[in-house]
């Protein structure tokens, strides 16, 4: 029988398997870096997105940053112009409270039956002097004052009977306290 040395054949064979897994280790090592690289490039690319996306939204943020002082500024200068409105509101319902007074006490007084010679008014307070010629007729003066609705209580503080162009007449003191009103509101826009 002949004999075949298989030996070199064997050993070839697994010098070959070696090779072919030194191979498949070494492609698989670079495959891996590769990835790695890829994977890298990826990760830092979206590192500096995210990094221009910070430095954008950080000069947004300034800039509404500055929008909102400005805001601020604007409502504090509404606020100021809101109150001097209602200053000048105040002022001018001040202004025109007393002719409206007087207009209301010229509809009450009886005329050419009694004259007003004094009126003094504040905030809270009327006080009438005058003369009438009897004293039913200082008697309706204090019931028109009464129902105007503008005083809410009407006291006669004095009463003497003078002699004036030579006609006996009543010398009067009528002390009114004045009903609050309530503020008139600013026109809505």
């Amino acid at each position: 029988m002949i004999r075949i040395n298989l030996l070199p054949y064997r050993a070839a064979r697994s010098k070959e398997n070696i090779r072919k897994q030194v191979s498949i280790f070494l492609l698989s090592f670079v495959l891996l870096i590769i990835v790695l690289v890829v994977y890298n490039s990826h990760l830092s690319s979206k590192s500096e997105g995210l990094a221009n996306n910070r430095d954008h939204l950080k000069k947004e943020v300034a800039i509404y940053g500055a929008k909102s002082k400005q805001v601020e500024d604007i409502k504090k200068k509404l606020d100021t112009l809101n109150k001097q409105i209602e200053i000048v509101n105040q002022l001018k319902d001040y202004r025109e409270n007393p002719p409206k007074l007087l207009a209301k006490m010229t509809e009450m007084v009886i005329s050419g039956r009694m004259q007003l010679t004094r009126l003094f008014s504040d905030a809270a307070s009327l006080t009438l002097e005058g003369v009438a010629l009897d004293n039913e007729t200082v008697a309706v003066f204090m019931l028109r004052l009464e129902r105007s609705g503008l005083f809410s209580s009407v006291v006669l503080a004095s009463s003497q009977q003078v002699n004036k162009y030579n006609v006996n007449m009543k010398q009067f003191n009528i002390n009114c306290k004045k009903v609050a009103l309530p503020a008139t509101a600013p026109a809505s826009k």
